[in-house]
């Protein structure tokens, strides 16, 4: 309890706080006033905000904290002009700090119309400036994976200008370099190999342009620099005249005139030696057809063409040309003769390059073709599997379904023999579906166009259905009775005459019985399981042995549960839905018998590669013949396939060797 003596004292305390309290928001702005007069705005506002907090009726107070928002924000947005205006290109660090203090500005004073634009402005090209960024640098990565480092170089370093920490630039932009450099020097080695002095010259500066002190590349750069003229050019033609490199004298001769093309002397000097290189050609043509060197005199002769197009229109040249296309003729009739398509063709492609309207010549090229394409297409007949005694269609299904996978998935160089011609092929072969073969019936197989035997067993193949039936109770309210309520009856010996208002309160005089029962249903689960196991084999009909084996394994389940409805007691009915054990097994089937398929076609899917491996084998053996024979199986099983590998022209390259001394 507060003793009287202390009222005094307690009133001049209360005084002293209403005092300060009175005194504490003209004190924040009284500060704030004076940060404003130095022009320390954003100073000025944290006390403006206190003393409006203080005291938010305050006009003063409140007019204080909007002017010096408004001038913070004026000296922000002045700061980030002059920051932008500092900035010669754009800079996504320069953009980032611009857009910052915009964004400041804005926050403090947002009704200021030209801070707004400033802002938005701003934020649109720091936006604008990483979609560039971010397109810079995927086009930089696509140039450097298809190794146009020039490309590469050029993005990186505009990367490098914005932001040098965007995406690992830098680091991206020295490999690009070095290895653009190393490159274009390459390159510029290469041209100047070939003589290509124009293109090293391009080569050579352009790797100066990255990197200027790389190894001698500014001395290479000069001397193709001085080379890079038409006087050069027929220099060179001069001395390879003296030594009769004709090929190269009109090669030289025609680079020159790329410098010169008005030069009408040079063009007519061209001309001539055109003329008399393409009679020089011929004539050598004419001395190697008779040696019998029919590849070398066909080489001639395209060059003696491509000289001097005129010796097309030549009685002479069309005689010349009649007699050799007959003798590619002849040639190529004993390959045939020999089985050795791919020989035949090289020297009926020869005759074509010469005179494609040579009479016959169309139809022998086709049928050549049509012979090659007959022996790489590789020929697999499928048997019935046997089946396992409990279902004795099992192995015919297996076998069915296989055949129709195969027919919707090999490739265009395997040839799946239909079953109605292999029914005549077995007759002959004195064979049933599943019949074992022998050696001899094998010969036979091969003899009527099979190449491989695809023969197996279905062990298991059945699918069985389980029933668990049961029995389950429940109790349910079947039916309701009225009985007399006891307790009203006791109401009612207790109040034996009751008014209107006791007769409202009293309990009901009767009450529900309710009346249960346990009600019997069904319920239960049902189960399909099916097994199937199959084991194959491919057989080599030129061997006879054993190409590929296995055995594929499965199992499948299906299951359901099911129950009868009891609507008394919310149990609702739940059918049975199960495929039958037929579409179980059929399911199974399927998936098995496709991964048989995939087993079987990964033996023949590189088949191209096969005929190039034995084209190599047979080249290191110096068999040329058989060597040529093996890399044309390649060339026409890539186009069986609709497909193109580097493996059909090294094909073509290696043919190209292998018969140049022919």
């Amino acid at each position: 309890m507060i003793k009287p003596r202390n009222y005094p004292m307690i009133l001049i305390a209360l005084f002293v706080l209403i005092l300060l309290s009175s005194c504490a928001p003209l004190e924040s702005y009284r500060t704030g006033d004076e940060l404003s007069k130095a022009n320390r705005w954003e100073e000025a506002i944290p006390f403006f905000e206190q003393a409006v907090k203080e005291d938010p009726n305050k006009q003063e107070y409140i007019d204080g904290l909007n002017r010096a928002k408004r001038e913070a924000a004026k000296v922000r947005y002045e700061k980030a002009r002059q920051v932008l205006a500092s900035a010669p290109e754009a800079n996504l660090s320069v953009l980032e700090q611009v857009a910052k203090e915009a964004s400041l500005a804005y926050s403090l004073d947002p009704e200021n119309s030209a801070i707004k634009a400033f802002a938005s402005d701003i934020k649109g090209k720091v936006n604008t400036l990483m979609n560039n960024l971010k397109s810079l640098s995927s086009q930089a990565e696509v140039d450097m994976q298809k190794e146009d480092w020039m490309a590469a170089v050029t993005k990186l370093r505009q990367i490098v200008k914005i932001s040098p920490s965007y995406e690992n630039a830098t680091n991206r932009l020295l490999k690009a370099e070095q290895e653009g450099t190393r490159m274009l020097y390459q390159q510029g080695i290469a041209f100047s190999k070939q003589e290509e002095w124009e293109l090293a010259v391009h080569a050579f500066k352009s790797s100066m342009d990255i990197n200027p002190n790389y190894l001698d590349v500014a001395k290479l750069y000069k001397d193709a620099m001085s080379k890079n003229n038409a006087d050069y050019y027929i220099s060179e033609a001069e001395k390879a005249k003296q030594v009769q490199d004709w090929e190269r004298v009109i090669q030289l001769l025609e680079k020159a005139g790329k410098y010169h093309p008005d030069n009408l002397d040079l063009v007519r000097k061209l001309e001539v030696m055109k003329i008399q290189v393409g009679q020089i050609y011929f004539q050598e043509a004419v001395k190697l057809v008779n040696q019998g060197k029919f590849y070398k005199a066909f080489k001639r002769l395209e060059l003696a063409a491509a000289s001097s197009p005129s010796l097309l229109d030549d009685p002479v040249y069309k005689e010349t040309v009649n007699n050799f296309c007959a003798k590619l003729m002849e040639r190529a009739g004993k390959f045939s003769g020999r089985e050795m398509w791919g020989n035949s063709l090289v020297w009926l492609q020869r005759a074509e390059a010469l005179n494609r309207n040579y009479p016959g010549l169309f139809q022998r090229i086709l049928e050549v073709k049509d012979q090659i394409n007959k022996r790489i297409r590789k020929s697999i007949a499928v048997f019935d599997f046997s089946s396992p005694s409990n279902d004795r269609d099992a192995g015919k299904i297996a076998a069915n379904k296989l055949i129709a996978y195969l027919h919707r998935n090999a490739s265009g160089d395997l040839r799946i023999i239909e079953r109605e011609n292999l029914q005549s092929i077995l007759r002959e072969m004195q064979l049933g579906q599943t019949g074992l073969v022998d050696i001899k019936a094998v010969q036979t197989a091969k003899m009527r166009g099979i190449d491989t035997f695809i023969m197996g067993d279905v062990l298991h193949f059945a699918a069985t259905k389980t029933d668990t039936p049961s029995i389950s109770q429940v109790k349910a309210l079947v039916d309701e009775t009225d009985e007399p309520n006891p307790q009203f009856l006791l109401w009612s010996m207790a109040n034996q005459r009751p008014t209107p208002e006791q007769l409202k309160s009293a309990p009901p005089s009767t009450i529900k019985k309710k009346i249960y029962q346990f009600i019997s249903y069904r319920r239960g689960t049902t189960k399909i399981s099916a097994i199937i196991e199959v084991s194959y084999k491919l057989v080599d009909t030129l061997t006879g042995e054993n190409i590929f084996t296995n055995t594929i394994p499965g199992k499948a389940f299906k299951e359901d549960t099911y129950q009868d409805s009891v609507p008394a007691a919310n149990i609702p009915y739940d059918p049975l839905e199960l495929p039958t054990e037929v579409e179980v097994m059929d399911e199974l089937t399927n998936e098995k018998v496709s991964i048989m398929g995939q087993t079987i076609l990964k033996n023949f899917q590189s088949l191209e590669v096969e005929y190039f491996n034995q084209g190599q084998q047979y080249q290191k053996r110096r068999n040329p013949e058989l060597s040529v024979e093996r890399f044309t199986d390649a060339i026409f099983d890539e186009k069986l396939k609709g497909i193109s590998t580097p493996i059909s022209q090294k094909s073509m390259d290696i043919i190209a060797e292998l018969v140049k001394d022919e």
